[in-house]
């Protein structure tokens, strides 16, 4: 593992200290659960800069897509609609349980209201 790699990781997981310390107790007291807390991040695009929210991004672009319900780990930009994987902003660990989480939700909401996403 190269350096730049070993210090863009280090910084990925101080990042998520960062996030995890600002998930306090009084959200804890409110029911915000930390996959949601983690799944309302806001991501900013290598694209085109333009930030968004990742909870939006999955729930309008990526609803009509197969993988958004088998474990996708990609953030889609709601402005210029590139791709980029959501490691790129968050330690691996983080990006699998909020895909996961993300995943989850769209699956019950598509059982509550019988639609099929590969449609």
């Amino acid at each position: 593992m190269r350096r730049s790699e070993r210090r863009d990781d280090e910084k990925k997981a101080l990042d998520d200290l960062n996030r995890d310390d600002r998930y306090s107790m009084d959200l804890q007291r409110r029911g915000v659960s930390k996959q949601f807390y983690d799944s309302n991040r806001m991501v900013t695009c290598p694209e085109c800069g333009k930030t968004f929210n990742l909870f939006y991004s999955r729930a309008k672009l990526c609803s009509g897509c197969p993988k958004s319900v088998t474990g996708c780990e990609l953030a889609c930009c709601v402005n210029c609609h590139t791709e980029f994987p959501l490691n790129s902003v968050m330690s691996k660990g983080a990006s699998r349980m909020t895909s996961n989480y993300l995943d989850n939700v769209i699956q019950r909401y598509h059982s509550t209201f019988g639609e099929d996403p590969r449609r």
